[in-house]
């Protein structure tokens, strides 16, 4: 690990505080920053794909957040590697029982982020379960259980540059954080939430091993049931990890000085950048802008909002104007162009917008 010369001097130590409770200033422009964001999460949201090109782009921000997160904390497989590991899952589903460890967690990863389980009110079983859920198969990290012993972050040479909050009190200081989350985390904006608490979770460090990596998931999992579903779309990693000497800088002197608002900034502007990135992307390939026809654009807009199977005598209901044969071949035409697919023969045939996560998310529940 590499560290930068600084004012305050190392090791920084975790400040307790007990109940959870920061005092937050904002400058406007996270204020507008956070308005484009949502901007931009509608206009994401309008976007209508093929299966192949949302494979793609989805392929694409999932194995760039998880080779990042997972590489920082030791996994050797690169991003090419993860990026096959993905799209395999996203296709075929869950991967062979018994593959190595670090092939294990991509697939942990992915599962974590379209997770849809995540209630609204979260506790100290939620943080667990996460932590059990991402390391399962790693025999040595004690996956789900609270760290016992002193946490210490070190450099390579041995210098400590962070001490964690003790062992004795991690329980308390999470239940104070999570209960924060719950109550008056919901007046703020998603991603300054999401920042405060993925900052004060690295501070705590709750657990033996692991903490970085659960830390990132739920900044995630944080930002798509705050308001922002689409994020996951996003590479958010690339703007907010790349640079790991600066990251590990501002951690430290958030932790130093109590003040969150260079945090913010700082992790506001990266999801910015990585939603307006994402948008031009999407945009390119967007279905809704190409000369698709107008009943077309109706069925695939509806189909993706219905978010179950569909049948014929539905898909009439939003475009009653056309003959039920014009609406079959029109039906036929985006199964064939990948935009919606089909189940069962011609009397019960059921028809789903073509959302791989949710195939996936399906597939897992089963096995």
């Amino acid at each position: 690990m590499i560290i930068t010369e600084n004012i305050f001097g190392y090791p920084v130590r975790h400040k307790r505080k007990v109940p959870f409770n920061p005092d937050i200033s904002l400058p406007p422009v996270i204020t507008r920053l956070s308005a484009e964001i949502f901007q931009m999460e509608a206009e994401l949201e309008r976007c209508i794909l093929t299966g192949r090109d949302f494979e793609d782009l989805l392929t694409e921000a999932f194995a760039s957040n998880i080779h990042l997160s997972t590489s920082m904390e030791g996994n050797p497989l690169s991003h090419e590697e993860v990026k096959r590991l993905t799209r395999r899952s996203l296709r075929e589903g869950p991967p062979e029982k018994n593959m190595n460890f670090f092939s294990q967690e991509i697939f942990n990863h992915i599962i974590a982020y379209i997770n849809p389980t995540y209630s609204e009110k979260w506790t100290l079983r939620t943080i667990q379960d996460t932590h059990s859920f991402l390391l399962m198969g790693d025999e040595g990290s004690d996956p789900g259980e609270l760290r016992k012993e002193r946490g210490v972050i070190e450099t390579d040479e041995g210098q400590e540059i962070f001490i964690a909050c003790p062992p004795e009190h991690i329980p308390e200081e999470l239940a104070s954080l999570v209960t924060w989350l719950n109550t008056k985390a919901n007046a703020l904006l998603p991603v300054v939430a999401a920042s405060i608490f993925f900052h004060e979770f690295e501070s705590i460090h709750p657990f033996k091993d692991g903490n970085g990596r659960v830390g990132r998931t739920l900044f995630h999992v944080i930002l798509q049931y705050r308001g922002l579903p689409n994020s996951k779309l996003c590479l958010v990693e690339r703007e907010i990890v790349s640079d790991l000497e600066s990251y590990y800088d501002l951690l430290a002197r958030t932790d130093f000085s109590g003040d969150y608002t260079e945090l913010i900034s700082n992790f506001t502007e990266g999801v910015w950048r990585s939603y307006k990135d994402a948008l031009e992307k999407f945009t390119r390939r967007d279905l809704m802008k190409s000369d698709l026809d107008g009943h077309s654009k109706t069925i695939i807009m509806r189909s993706k909002k219905f978010k179950g199977l569909f049948s014929l005598k539905e898909a009439r209901a939003w475009v009653p104007d056309i003959s039920e044969f014009r609406l079959r071949c029109k039906l036929n035409h985006l199964v064939d162009m990948g935009a919606i697919r089909a189940s069962g023969n011609t009397k019960g045939k059921k028809y789903i917008f073509a959302d791989p996560t949710s195939d996936l998310m399906l597939e897992y529940l089963r096995n």
